[in-house]
């Protein structure tokens, strides 16, 4: 009996020290800092000293409730597939949520004209200064330089004088030359600059029968001869040098197309100017057949000498509109 209540009143003595013990504890913590409002959780009763669940975990849930809660597997499992708990169990598969991504836009032609076009283009042509080309580059968005080279050799006929002439025409031409585009969204241009050239026509006239009419009978050896009954071919002929110009002449004209313009690959191309080349000269020569007799060289040659007398001068006034040469060029351009 008495052992009983000792044992009692030990359990009751431990429980008023440990209640003293949690009291003052809290009365530090509260005095330590006034302004902490002391959390709800904490009791103050000596009652519930005898509840070890309010006294160290009250906020915690007691393993009968754990186990009375409701587990949901299939939003389980699709968190954790490899769980041994999934097995036969197929994860429920959600749509993955769709992110819109901004792209940028690319101006793909802006993009091709900085990293595929270089400034330079060729320019293969037709032209009355000959057939060739020209190369094209860009100095400022409105000026270009261009140099070209242009040739050509044709067979004519001169029959402006009083002797017809057959003869080829030889051209051969350098252009340097400035390009203006007043205009950024037009091809028009104005161009200006000298054209190099070497440019002549060289002809062969049949003055037989002219010099033939002229002496008419001659003598020879105490005989008459009519020089127009003796069948001699090429008994005259005349060879015609025509510069028509030779050396730098300024030239300006205007075309069309910008062969390096901005994103400008192939394109059509025209031109449209004079070439201020000056006045033609012709020289003129006679040749005289080996078949004449030596006795009549002397007369036949002068003959041709009166033939040819105003030759010169005819060719060159029959030909002074080319004094003002006039260019007309059409090609395609190309830029790299």
């Amino acid at each position: 009996m008495n052992l009983a209540i000792t044992t009692t009143s030990i359990k009751v003595a431990l429980l008023i020290i440990g209640s003293a013990i949690s009291l003052g504890r809290n009365q530090a913590i509260a005095q330590a800092s006034p302004k902490q409002e002391i959390p709800s959780r904490i009791s103050h009763q000596a009652r519930d000293l005898f509840t070890a669940q309010l006294l160290f975990a009250p906020q915690r849930l007691s393993p009968f409730n754990l186990a009375q809660r409701q587990l949901n597997r299939e939003k389980f499992c699709q968190n954790y597939p490899l769980n041994s708990q999934c097995s036969g169990i197929t994860p429920i598969e959600s749509e993955p949520a769709s992110i819109p991504i901004s792209v940028p836009q690319v101006d793909i032609n802006n993009q091709n004209n900085r990293g595929t076009k270089t400034g330079w283009a060729i320019v293969p042509e037709v032209s009355t200064l000959g057939l060739g080309g020209s190369i094209v580059r860009k100095i400022t968005p409105n000026f270009n330089a261009r140099v070209g080279v242009n040739a050509f050799n044709l067979g004519i006929d001169i029959t402006e004088t009083d002797f017809d002439y057959e003869g080829d025409l030889n051209l051969f031409n350098v252009s340097t030359l400035i390009d203006f585009h007043p205009f950024k969204s037009s091809g028009l241009r104005l161009t200006g600059g000298l054209i190099i050239g070497n440019n002549n026509i060289e002809g062969t006239a049949d003055v037989s029968e002219r010099v033939a009419d002229e002496l008419g009978e001659v003598e020879l050896d105490g005989e008459t001869i009519d020089i127009r009954e003796l069948e001699i071919d090429d008994l005259t002929t005349i060879d015609a040098d025509i510069e028509l110009y030779e050396g730098a002449a300024p030239y300006l004209g205007i075309g069309g197309g910008n062969a390096v313009g901005s994103g400008k690959g192939l394109g059509f191309w025209w031109n449209l100017g004079v070439v201020f080349s000056g006045s033609p000269n012709a020289e003129v020569s006679s040749n005289i057949s080996e078949d004449i007799p030596a006795e009549l060289r002397q007369d036949v040659e002068a003959a041709a000498d009166r033939a040819l007398e105003d030759e010169e001068a005819d060719l060159e006034d029959e030909l002074d509109f080319i004094r003002i040469y006039p260019v007309l060029s059409l090609g395609l351009s190309y830029q790299f």
